[in-house]
């Protein structure tokens, strides 16, 4: 359950869910999102209130707990040798693609959940124990 909520960081396009009655509501963001609509807002974007299923496995429902996204990682290589460095570097960029890779290092975009691992995945094929520290992190919700 959402303690508070700043409305401008929902997406326009995100759908709310006004289903009280949801076994789920309670932890859904779809839901819990719903209850911070500002009354100067004259339009929302809803779910279709006949496939919501309130008392089962819903499509919709989207678990109302915060992502820890990272940004950057200008020193994520500082106290690894130069030659393994690089070659985790090449890594990443085939992994990611080139123009992601770099978007990434200038932190115009957040590492998912699942980027995170397949760093943590890759330093660890290389022998680094140590958790990988990147430049900021920030709390966000899974909006898509």
């Amino acid at each position: 359950m959402l303690k508070k909520l700043d409305y401008s960081l929902v997406p326009d396009d995100f759908a709310l869910c006004l289903e009280k009655n949801c076994l789920h509501a309670s932890t859904c963001l779809r839901f819990q999102a719903s209850l911070y609509i500002p009354k100067e807002r004259w339009v929302v974007k809803v779910v279709n209130p006949e496939r919501v299923v309130p008392d089962g496995d819903c499509p919709g429902f989207m678990d109302d707990s915060p992502l820890k996204n990272a940004y950057g990682m200008e020193h994520l290589l500082d106290n690894i040798p130069y030659r393994q460095a690089k070659e985790i570097r090449r890594e990443m960029r085939e992994y990611f693609g080139t123009t992601h890779f770099y978007r990434l290092k200038r932190k115009e975009r957040c590492f998912t959940p699942e980027d995170l691992q397949y760093v943590r995945d890759l330093l660890r094929r290389y022998g680094i124990e140590e958790e990988p520290v990147f430049d900021r992190y920030e709390e966000n919700f899974g909006w898509e």
